[in-house]
C-alpha cells in the first residue's frame, strides 16, 4: 500500500524551529525545548542507515545536558545518564511467519502545525482534566457535557479546515454517522469501530474474574492516587526532553514510585484494590501491562463461556462425533495464536516509528503551545501553530489545573500520568494499538463476533461449565461512587443497549481501551491508535492467510469484520474483501 511522503514535519528545515514535530526526546535542547538541529541530523542518519541495513552505533548520538535535581536539598539522585533509546534496531529485523516488516506502511500522521494536530490536543487537554472522574458517572456529568461541545468544536473546525495529507479523517479517526461527525458522552475518547458505542466505555473483559485453569485471574489493580500530575513546570518538562527521566532519575518504566526516596515514604500508589474505573486507571493498566495480557484474558473468557466459534472452523457445533479440536482450531492454538501476533505485531510497529515516521509526543506539542502562548521568561516563539489552540475551553482549564499542580504557576504543558513522561521511542504508530489491532482481529476471526455477550453469559451461568465463584456476573459497568480512592465494585449494567453489547463489539472496545488508554496517560495521539490499530490488523491477516494453509481440517476459513466495516474472508491461502 502506499501511502504519501510520512515524515513532512522533517522537511521543516528552513524554518527557525526546525524538527518541532519530530520525535527527540533525551537529545540536547536549549531553554524553549527546541531540539538542537545538528544533534537530530546526527540521530536521523542513524536511523536512515538502519533502514538501508548497515552497521548502526547510536553511542555517537548527543545526548541531552543532564540538569542538576529539582531539589538539591531532598535525597534525590543525581541523573547519571539519559534514557536509552528503545530498541530502535527492532524494526530492522526480518520475519518469516508473519509480514516481512519492509511490507507495511503507515500513511502520513497529521503535521505538527496542522488543525489536525491542535484538535487532538485539545482532546488530550481533556482526558487530562477528566483522569479522576470516574467512567460510569460520565452521562451525567457537567464537565463531560463541556468536553463533548469544545471537542465538537475543534475536530469540526479540523475537518473542515485540513487539507493536508495526514489529516483527520472520519470513520478512520473519529466517529461518525451519516458522513457527520459522531461525538456524544457515549463515543467520546472511543475510536468509532463496529458496536464500540454499545454498553459502558470500559469493555466487559476488563471488569470480571478470568479464569485460567485452575486458577483465576483477578483483575483489580492497585490505583494510581488521585490529581497528581507531571511535566507541568518549566524545569521538570525540560528535564525531560533532555534526559528522558524524572527528577530521581527515573525514566518511563521505572516511573511513578517513589516510596524509597522522599522523607515520610510518600507513595504515589492508593494502596487498594479496584477494577479499572477512571482514566487514569486504564492509563495505570496500559502503562505497567504484559502488552497482550487484556486479549489473552478476553480470548480465556470466551473460551470459559463457550462462546459460538466462527462458521469457517470444522469443529464448529457438533459436526464430527469421532474428533474434537484441540492441538489446532482448538484453545491452545488460539492462545497460542493471540501471543504469535503480538510479537509479529511490535516488529512493523517499530519500523514505523524509528525508521519512517519518528514523530514528536503529545508533551513536545504542550512545550510548543506553552513557549508560543506563555514563553519562558517573558520571551514567545512564533511556531505557527493555529491560535485557538490555546483559546479553548480545555486550554483555559488546563491554565488552572497546572496553577494547581505549580504553587499557581499557570502553564499550557500538558499534565502527564508518568513522572517521566513518555517513553524513549517515537509516537507514530503506538506500540500498544498495533499490537491490540492484531490480537483482536484474530479473536474476531476466531469467535462468532455477531453473538449477543449478554445471551452467552446468562446461557453459562445455567450450565456447569465455569464454576469459579465470580467470573459469571451478568453485564458490568465501572464502579461509580468515588469516596477519596475507593470505587464500589462493578455494577450490574441494565441499560437499554445492553442487548446491542455483541462479542465483536466488546473485542473492539477492549482494543480501543488500551490504544486510547496510551492516550488518557498524555502518551499518545488519536491518529497513532486509530492507524495503528489498521496496521495491526493488516498483520494479523497476513498470518490468518499462512494458517489457512497449514491445517490438515479442510476446508478451513475466517471471516470478520474489519475496522473499517468491511467483511474480510480468509480461506486456502487467499483474503477477500466484501
Amino acid at each position: 500500500m502506499t501511502f504519501p511522503t510520512p515524515n513532512i514535519d522533517e522537511s521543516l528545515t528552513t524554518s527557525d524551529y526546525p524538527f518541532i514535530g519530530n520525535f527527540h526526546k533525551t537529545l540536547p535542547h536549549n531553554q524553549y525545548g527546541e531540539v538542537d538541529a545538528a544533534a537530530y541530523r546526527k540521530f536521523k542518519g542513524k536511523c536512515l542507515e538502519i533502514e538501508a541495513g548497515a552497521p548502526v552505533n547510536f553511542e555517537e548520538v548527543p545526548a541531552g545536558p543532564l540538569l542538576p535535581p529539582f531539589n538539591p536539598g531532598s535525597d534525590a539522585k543525581t541523573i547519571q545518564s539519559a534514557a536509552k533509546f528503545t530498541s530502535p534496531l527492532a524494526g530492522a529485523a526480518s520475519e518469516e511467519h508473519g509480514p516481512d516488516p519492509k511490507d507495511l506502511e503507515m500513511r502520513a500522521a497529521p503535521e505538527i502545525l496542522s488543525t489536525s494536530t491542535a484538535a487532538e490536543m485539545t482532546e488530550l487537554y481533556w482526558m487530562a482534566l477528566l483522569r479522576d472522574v470516574p467512567l460510569a458517572s460520565f452521562a451525567g456529568n457537567g464537565l463531560v457535557a463541556t468536553a463533548v461541545s469544545d471537542l465538537n468544536t475543534a475536530f469540526n473546525t479540523a475537518l473542515a479546515s485540513d487539507a493536508t495529507p495526514g489529516r483527520l479523517q472520519l470513520g478512520l479517526d473519529l466517529p461518525e454517522n451519516n458522513g457527520l461527525l459522531n461525538l456524544n458522552h457515549q463515543t467520546l475518547f472511543r475510536c468509532g469501530l463496529q458496536d464500540e458505542e454499545y454498553g459502558p466505555l470500559i469493555s466487559q473483559f476488563f471488569l470480571r474474574q478470568i479464569p485460567y485453569g485452575v486458577q483465576t485471574i483477578d483483575s483489580r489493580q492497585i490505583p494510581y492516587i488521585r490529581e497528581k500530575d507531571f511535566l507541568t513546570s518549566h524545569s521538570d518538562w525540560l528535564r525531560a526532553q533532555n534526559t528522558g527521566k524524572d527528577k530521581f532519575g527515573r525514566d518511563y518504566a521505572n516511573c511513578n514510585y517513589y516510596g524509597d526516596e522522599l522523607a515520610g515514604r510518600e507513595t504515589y500508589y492508593a494502596g487498594i484494590f479496584r477494577y479499572i474505573s477512571t482514566m487514569r486507571d486504564l492509563a495505570r493498566f496500559v502503562n505497567r501491562d504484559a502488552l497482550h495480557q487484556a486479549y489473552f484474558n478476553a480470548a480465556l473468557f470466551l473460551d470459559a463461556i463457550a462462546a459460538p466459534l466462527d462458521n469457517g472452523n470444522p469443529y464448529k457445533g457438533n459436526l464430527y462425533s469421532r474428533e474434537a479440536n484441540f492441538a489446532t482450531l482448538g484453545g491452545p492454538d488460539l492462545l497460542t495464536l493471540v501471543s504469535e501476533v503480538a510479537s509479529r505485531a511490535l516488529k512493523v510497529v517499530w519500523r514505523q516509528k524509528w525508521l519512517v515516521h519518528r514523530r514528536a509526543r503529545p508533551e513536545v506539542y504542550g512545550g510548543l503551545v506553552q513557549m508560543q502562548c506563555i514563553g519562558y521568561e517573558c520571551q514567545q516563539r512564533n511556531y505557527g501553530l493555529p491560535g485557538w489552540v490555546a483559546g479553548t475551553e480545555a486550554a483555559q482549564r488546563i491554565r488552572l489545573h497546572n496553577a494547581n499542580q505549580n504553587d499557581g504557576i499557570e502553564t499550557l504543558f500538558l499534565p502527564m500520568a508518568f513522572s517521566a513522561g513518555s517513553p524513549n521511542h517515537p509516537a507514530y504508530g503506538a506500540g500498544h494499538a498495533t499490537v491490540a489491532g492484531a490480537c483482536v482481529t484474530v479473536l474476531k476471526a476466531w469467535f462468532d463476533e455477531d453473538a449477543k455477550l449478554m445471551e452467552l453469559i446468562a446461557i453459562a451461568q445455567e450450565s456447569d461449565r465455569v464454576k469459579e465463584p465470580g467470573q459469571l456476573q451478568g453485564l458490568l459497568q465501572p464502579g461509580s461512587h468515588n469516596s477519596g480512592e475507593l470505587f464500589d465494585l462493578p455494577s450490574p449494567y441494565t441499560s437499554n443497549d445492553a442487548n446491542q453489547m455483541t462479542v465483536g463489539g466488546e473485542l473492539n472496545k477492549i482494543a480501543s481501551n488500551v490504544a486510547m488508554g496510551r492516550s488518557m496517560g498524555g502518551v499518545h495521539w488519536r491518529t497513532d491508535n486509530t492507524r495503528s490499530l489498521r496496521l495491526g490488523e493488516q498483520i494479523a491477516i497476513e498470518i490468518l492467510r499462512k494458517r489457512s494453509e497449514e491445517y490438515a481440517e479442510s476446508p478451513v476459513s475466517f471471516t470478520f469484520r474489519s475496522f473499517d466495516r468491511k467483511i474480510v474472508h480468509i480461506t486456502q491461502g487467499q483474503v477477500m474483501y466484501s
